[in-house]
């Protein structure tokens, strides 16, 4: 039997992303989980273990930057693929992102699917060639 596909935590508080983001995992073979909130995230995590996030920089109340720090803090999340979405294209600012959220990626939104599912793929690969293999 074959192990199930990886899941991923999508964070947005924006519906549409978070539905177009949801399909373009799908399309590639992943299971998603999703939260319109940090505080919702947090609310997921309690009860499900996912294999990476992809996190909103700009989310109502706590950031993705912020719940990303949360997680890092952690050991059950602090080894996550974590990857913070953002309209914030400036250099400095995907600098800020991953270093302000020890996060494992950057990508500018919007961004085209098949870079997406290309990042996260590597991420996953990364995880586990490092002794955390994915589920």
């Amino acid at each position: 039997m074959s192990a199930p596909a990886p899941l991923v935590l999508v964070v947005d508080d924006s519906d549409d992303y978070r539905r177009i983001i949801s399909r373009v995992l799908a399309a590639g073979g992943y299971r998603t989980v999703s939260a319109a909130s940090a505080e919702e995230a947090r609310e997921i995590l309690t009860a499900r273990t996912p294999d990476a996030a992809l996190l909103d920089w700009n989310l109502p109340g706590e950031s993705g930057v912020e719940l990303s720090r949360w997680m890092r803090g952690d050991p059950r999340w602090s080894r996550l693929p974590i990857m913070i979405l953002s309209v914030n294209s400036r250099v400095e600012d995907q600098a800020n992102g991953l270093r302000l959220g020890d996060a494992s990626a950057y990508m500018v939104k919007p961004f085209p699917p098949d870079e997406l599912l290309s990042r996260l793929r590597a991420l996953l690969k990364r995880r586990a060639g490092a002794g955390g293999a994915a589920r």
